[in-house]
């Protein structure tokens, strides 16, 4: 990145060591302390009483990104204990809710003021690399005994399931392009890496998200859109029309085939997956009609579903949100999404005037990933969704500086200058 492209930040070495420290302990989720806390939260905890006290101190005005959405998804949660079973474990959810947000607008506040942004973004993708180089060295020569290979040929990596870690190496994945795309080109050399890891963990979901992901940058590329470009895709679209037009039963075999593989192959056990999330899936649809103002945080399931009798949580965020926290933490949930999206456009206004600390059409990869992955997981309360959402909130915020501001009305131009003449 060049130093025109950076904004005028004071940052400091002891601040980007706090950064660091958060960074380095986000993987550790397989070390689970009480009330699901992790070893980052032994560094974010003190991090934010800190943070609050200066920020008293000196008077410092303070951002509230995202407060409308995740106010909808507190009232969601509010409404949904008048029904919850299980109120200790209602209140922990939302606690943690309300933690996460305290944490994630300290952060950003944070990070604007005392961090570059890239240099943020580099520690995220070193470390991540370590953890998928790790997982990898021990996957194929057992180098930790197994301890991050995990079981059933499905790698776990640092967490607690192959899914959580293959989400966190998809949110890398795009944080390693968004950076490369608008700083040093060798950050480049982190994408294969990353997607090795991925591959490792066999989620089907986190691959279909990565290419969801990526499909949404390739979109977004003005050369695709170019007359000779999208003739060819035409054709190449006819092509594949016809070939499964005339082998649609071979196809379907093949396919068949792979979804109800092995973990090991590709798409493997994804038939196995929907047998799986289907029946949890109908009981959230049963909990909606009979409870629609919520069963409660964290209270979906506990006693067996009335469909299925599975006591697994809903593998999905929005199924989830509206189960428990009614359609209101629902729309709660998507509004964190599309505020997520203004403000990714807000970095996309600022690019024209030269602030570029990410590229644009990765980090709306990065947000389409997070979305689909969402359908089939839960990840809300993930710690490396939120320290993500603050790096695109700081970056936005930085690029307040560079927008241009609107140009006044033409009416009210002519009336000043009316005014002045006479």
């Amino acid at each position: 990145m060049s130093r025109a492209a950076r904004p005028i930040v004071p940052h400091s070495r002891e601040a980007l060591l706090v950064v660091a420290a958060m960074i380095v302990a986000l993987p550790l989720v397989a070390i689970q302390g009480p009330l699901h806390t992790t070893p980052m939260d032994a560094v974010n905890i003190p991090f934010v009483g800190l943070c609050w006290c200066v920020i008293l101190a000196r008077r410092e005005r303070m951002a509230l990104p995202l407060v409308l959405p995740v106010w909808l998804i507190f009232v969601g949660s509010c409404m949904g204990l008048y029904s919850a079973d299980y109120y200790r474990r209602a209140f922990v959810v939302i606690v943690e809710d309300l933690y996460l947000y305290v944490w994630f607008i300290t952060l950003s506040h944070f990070l604007v003021r005392r961090c570059r942004l890239d240099e943020v973004a580099m520690i995220w993708i070193a470390v991540a690399c370590s953890v998928a180089l790790g997982t990898f060295a021990d996957a194929h020569w057992h180098l930790l005994g197994g301890r991050l290979a995990g079981d059933a040929a499905r790698a776990t990596g640092t967490f607690e399931n192959p899914n959580m870690f293959g989400d966190y190496l998809v949110v890398s994945f795009f944080v390693a392009w968004a950076t490369a795309a608008a700083g040093p080109r060798y950050l480049y050399l982190a994408l294969p890496v990353l997607l090795n890891g991925i591959l490792a963990t066999h989620s089907n979901g986190a691959l279909v998200s990565l290419l969801g992901g990526t499909s949404i940058v390739v979109a977004m590329q003005p050369v695709i859109w170019k007359p000779r470009y999208v003739g060819a895709l035409l054709v190449v679209g006819a092509v594949v029309l016809g070939v499964v037009g005339v082998w649609h039963d071979q196809l379907k075999e093949m396919a068949m085939a792979r979804f109800s593989g092995g973990r090991s192959e590709v798409g493997g056990a994804a038939l196995k997956g929907a047998d799986e999330r289907i029946p949890v899936w109908l009981d959230a649809a049963h909990d909606v009609m009979e409870t629609p103002t919520g069963v409660g945080p964290g209270n979906f399931n506990r006693d067996g579903g009335a469909i299925s009798g599975d006591t697994h949580a809903a593998h999905s965020e929005y199924v989830g949100m509206l189960t428990e926290r009614s359609v209101v933490g629902l729309a709660g949930w998507c509004g964190v999404l599309v505020g997520i999206f203004a403000m990714i456009r807000r970095i996309g206004a600022a690019a024209a005037a030269g602030f570029r600390p990410f590229g644009v059409a990765q980090l709306y990869g990065l947000l389409a990933a997070i979305a689909a992955h969402a359908l089939v997981i839960e990840l809300s309360h993930f710690r490396h969704i939120w320290l993500v959402f603050a790096l695109v909130a700081s970056a936005a915020a930085q690029a307040s500086p560079f927008l241009v501001p609107r140009a006044a009305p033409v009416v009210f131009v002519r009336r000043r200058v009316l005014e002045e003449t006479a």
